[in-house]
């Protein structure tokens, strides 16, 4: 490791310095989070990550390539320490209101499908990330997850300020220098310098600048990095205390073995199972003006509702939006607030995608099929392991047996895409894009 960074950790760490160090030359955990709303008993017997509900350690990292269950969306591969967010997430949803929450910089997805897995019933999430190629990592996995009531855009955080007072939660794991990760990703090590360091805490000040009048009056902001650098993490957050109307959260540490600061949480691995990690909670106390979310009524055609009723569980609660021939589902409760994201920012993904139509008849999309909102009673065929791979490498498979028509492929009762039966034809939907690559 870069003696810079070494020097700096010896005086951060003074006698706890040789066991940080000892510490690297372990693995690192293996650790994931079940989704909620697709619950599979497949890890119940693993070791439970202590500040995080359905999340557990592995003994050993399998090959979740080859697993559909992870192609499915009943789990996400994420590092432990960073589920310390849901103790601060239980403070922001303690009413159990609805509300509407940002998660800025949400590539890949780990923070945005916990925020979704946690927050109250009737909530707005929407997850941004300004990089093309990480905000299609993050369609996949929001995808997989399940849930409609999830907008994903691709926008600068300056743009957000059309939205002055708009949301009630914004999360930020923000870029950084990521000396957490120096154990699980020898990449980082390479990428660290000093001058990094300080162009890391210069972005994250412009950042949490730009995006503090999107705050509401009352609102809370969680700040977290994966590093241990205090230009990064301490001196942001006592910097926006003294700059705005923002007051300190203290966050309960329900491990006594991370290391507790007046401006936030610090997590090393040699005191945790887990990485390096910091973040802290302020609240918002300074009253600020809310833009206006207008009334909107949707039109509705009666062949666009009969696609929600032959697809949807409870087409009741959605309204349709047609764009050109792409029929969506937009969760009725937030449809106001959707349009008023579509008018301001660029929306990439909002609701369900339920298909495309053409002419009369609906293709209906992969995201329909891994939505929890889907019927019950559509047809559907359980397939073996073995069968599962083949479908997920998008190779010929035999439907035998099942009528004409979309028939939805499952492995152990969860879904993981469609086929078409055509006579003795079955063809097969799976997005070649996220096909099974390796052997």
């Amino acid at each position: 490791m870069p003696i810079e960074f070494l020097n700096r950790l010896r005086s951060q760490l003074g006698d706890d310095f040789a066991d940080f160090i000892a510490e690297h030359s372990n693995p690192a955990p293996v650790s994931v989070r079940i989704n909620p709303f697709k619950k599979t008993a497949l890890f119940d017997s693993h070791e439970k990550v202590p500040w995080a509900t359905n999340a557990y350690y592995l003994p050993d990292r399998i090959s979740f390539t080859h697993d559909p269950l992870f192609h499915a969306g009943c789990y996400y591969v994420q590092e432990a320490s960073s589920m310390f967010l849901e103790k601060a997430l239980t403070i922001a949803f303690a009413d159990g209101k609805p509300l509407k929450i940002l998660d800025l910089c949400a590539a890949p997805g780990g923070k945005s499908t916990h925020i979704a897995s946690c927050m109250p019933e009737g909530s707005l999430l929407v997850a941004n990330e300004v990089i093309s190629n990480r905000n299609i990592v993050l369609q996949q996995n929001i995808v997989k997850w399940g849930l409609a009531n999830v907008v994903i855009t691709q926008n600068e955080t300056t743009d957000f300020s059309r939205l002055e007072g708009f949301f009630d939660v914004i999360v930020i794991d923000a870029p950084c220098s990521g000396e957490g990760l120096f154990r699980k990703d020898p990449a980082a090590v390479d990428h660290w310098s000093v001058d990094n360091v300080a162009m890391c805490a210069s972005r994250q000040k412009a950042i949490l600048n730009e995006i503090y009048p999107s705050l509401k009056q009352g609102g809370y902001l969680i700040y977290s990095t994966c590093t241990y650098e205090e230009k990064e993490n301490e001196e942001q957050v006592l910097r926006l205390m003294q700059e705005y109307a923002m007051e300190a959260v203290t966050i309960a540490d329900a491990t006594n073995s991370s290391l507790a600061k007046k401006s936030g949480t610090q997590f090393y691995p040699h005191r945790v199972k887990g990485e390096g990690f910091f973040i802290a909670m302020l609240r918002k106390i300074e009253d600020g003006h809310q833009v206006a979310i207008t009334k909107s009524k949707a039109k509705v055609a009666k062949e666009v509702s009969g696609f929600l009723e032959s697809y949807l569980e409870d087409p009741s609660i959605f309204l349709p939006l047609v764009k050109n021939n792409e029929l969506y589902a937009l969760p009725s409760t937030i449809y106001d607030e959707i349009n008023l994201l579509m008018n301001n920012l660029f929306v990439r993904k909002a609701g369900i995608h339920v298909g495309t139509i053409k002419g009369k008849d609906l293709v209906p999309s992969h995201e329909l099929a891994l939505s929890v909102a889907l019927k019950k009673d559509i047809p559907r065929m359980e397939f073996t392991r073995e069968d599962a791979i083949r479908y997920l490498k998008c190779e010929s498979i035999n439907a035998a047996g099942m009528n004409n028509g979309w028939v939805v492929i499952t492995f152990k009762n969860i879904s993981l895409g469609w086929i078409k039966v055509i006579g003795s034809r079955t063809n097969n939907y799976f997005p070649r894009s996220q096909r099974i690559l390796k052997p």
